[in-house]
């Protein structure tokens, strides 16, 4: 599962964190040894987009999702961050985001902007999303913690596989 917070819906955004972990849809185990989280150091991300109403969102959320996308510290190269998250990625037969048309257009965007290679094949890419419109599950929030919120996303979709009794994806 991937998960990214951003400052613009578009494919040059600028990202303030992203989470990544590895999980098996179709039990409950969570690989919590195949995960990766990092702020990101916005200043670096001159030649990506910022946009003003996704600014004004921003200062609508919770004061702890806002210290955690724009505080001080801890904060690595946006290339270091796709380095470590190839490292997962490639492990994995699959990659899950909530929603494809945002989080992976921007991470693919941010991997060619460094010449990297992404490191999954555009079939192997699956919607969250989807799955939870065709088999309504309740809700677990959205922390806008990347990391959180893959977690959150995982716990949804075994959840709805479960339900729906699937066993596999082709």
């Amino acid at each position: 599962m991937i998960d990214i917070e951003t400052i613009s819906p578009q494919a040059d955004a600028i990202i303030l964190n992203i989470g990544v972990i590895g999980f098996n849809p179709f039990t409950d185990e969570i690989y919590t040894d195949h995960s990766f989280y990092s702020r990101i150091n916005v200043e670096t991300q001159t030649n990506r987009h910022e946009d003003e109403n996704t600014l004004k969102w921003w200062m609508s959320q919770s004061k702890e999702a806002q210290e955690e996308s724009f505080g001080d510290g801890d904060r690595i190269e946006l290339d270091v961050a796709l380095d470590e998250v190839s490292k997962i990625a490639r492990k994995c037969g699959r990659i899950w985001t909530n929603g494809i048309a945002f989080d992976m257009p921007i991470m693919e965007h941010a991997y060619r902007s460094f010449s990297k290679s992404i490191p999954w094949q555009y079939y192997k890419v699956f919607d969250t999303r989807t799955v939870f419109k065709l088999n309504p599950v309740d809700t677990l929030g959205n922390s806008h913690h990347a990391l959180e919120d893959c977690i959150n996303q995982i716990v949804l979709l075994q959840k709805c596989l479960k339900r729906l009794g699937i066993h596999k994806v082709g």
